[in-house]
């Protein structure tokens, strides 16, 4: 069956307007063009459409199915005619962003924000995951662009490398590791609990990644994370970002650990290689020379 986008328009004009005289009007037809186009769609479905027995020619029950139907088709057309002329003026139909939320979000959000006061057309979806998950999810819901500070394992992208995230072993002043003399070896830490954002991944090549077989607490995002180590539960690693003011108050404090104390991420932005369009152009702008507050 092959029902055509002028047999769903000249159904749908006669269901509104009630008459083929007034459909073949606001169609711009002529009266003999709509009832055959009406008459050829009756004939492809094989069903009876009209009531013609009254006054009024009516939809029948069949009839009445089959509009809602045209009328998705017609709708399904608008929105393609909408998407063609957004994509001529250069604007992507979606912009769909995954990110590690070791990553601050707000050079990220304030694109976001800044699209939507203009009014761009685009529609924005930004989510966060964490390491491994980042890129699981990428792939998942076939996202545009994602975030990650582990090297990607999909092929084929195009990879932007963004400037390097600092972050530091810390814990709170009162932890008994804040108050250690001199140098801190692996054995000092041993007694103490790792709070980690579900589990680490040995491609972050952090000096700490042997303790998690022992005492780790994994906990869902760096929010937790940092509220643990504020609680003094642990210690563990936190971007500079998150945790500038704490350092400055000294209510947290840097561990002076012999293998390293301080890790820098790598961030990457990965997306399909294809032409971005402006949405995405402007996010990759900012990102490339943002600063990270």
């Amino acid at each position: 069956m092959h029902v055509t986008l002028d047999q769903a328009r000249a159904l749908d004009a006669l269901a509104r307007h009630g008459t083929f005289k007034a459909a073949a009007k606001a169609l711009h037809k002529g009266h003999s063009a709509v009832l055959y186009l009406v008459d050829k769609l009756e004939e492809q479905t094989g069903l009876e459409l009209l009531d013609r027995g009254g006054y009024r020619t009516r939809l029948t029950a069949a009839g009445a199915q089959v509009l809602e139907h045209c009328r998705q088709l017609l709708a399904a057309e608008r929105d393609l005619v909408s998407a063609c002329a957004e994509i001529k003026t250069g604007w992507e139909p979606s912009l769909h962003v995954v990110f590690d939320g070791v990553f601050p979000a707000a050079p990220i959000l304030r694109v976001i924000g800044a699209l939507h006061a203009e009014g761009a057309p685009t529609r924005l979806k930004v989510a966060a995951d964490f390491l491994g998950d980042v890129e699981a999810r990428f792939v998942r819901e076939d996202a545009d662009v994602m975030i990650t500070v582990l090297p990607p394992h999909v092929t084929g992208l195009k990879v932007i490398k963004l400037p390097p995230l600092r972050a530091r072993l810390v814990a709170h002043r009162n932890h008994p590791l804040a108050r250690h003399e001199g140098k801190l070896r692996r054995e000092d830490l041993d007694a103490h609990v790792l709070i980690t954002v579900r589990g680490s991944d040995p491609r972050l090549q952090l000096s700490t990644v042997a303790l998690e077989r022992r005492s780790a607490v994994h906990l869902p995002d760096f929010t937790a994370k940092k509220a643990a180590i504020m609680e003094g539960i642990g210690f563990g690693w936190l971007p500079d970002h998150l945790m500038e003011r704490e350092l400055r108050r000294g209510e947290l404090v840097a561990l002076p650990l012999d293998k390293g104390s301080t890790h820098a991420f790598e961030p990457r932005l990965c997306h399909r290689e294809v032409r971005l369009g402006r949405a995405a152009s402007r996010l990759v702008d900012v990102l490339t020379r943002r600063e990270t507050r």
